[in-house]
């Protein structure tokens, strides 16, 4: 996760939990999630897919906090 991933992560944690995220947030939310993954997950609504995307961002956030 780079930096700039982490501190808009930091600025947006709400976004990890259970609410509605603007379309652009919601892109953003996959973005970082496909930097880390290497994976290119596309942009959906399905929302078991979108929890499982939070829960990795979350996972990789608490990750790269416990090291700093």
């Amino acid at each position: 996760m780079t930096n700039e991933d982490y501190e808009w992560l930091s600025q947006n944690l709400i976004l990890l939990g259970n609410v509605r995220a603007s379309a652009e947030d919601h892109a953003r939310l996959f973005s970082i999630y496909n930097s880390i993954t290497g994976e290119s997950k596309p942009i959906t609504s399905c929302g078991r897919c979108v929890l499982n995307v939070k829960k990795r961002l979350k996972f990789e956030y608490e990750k790269q906090r416990s090291h700093n």
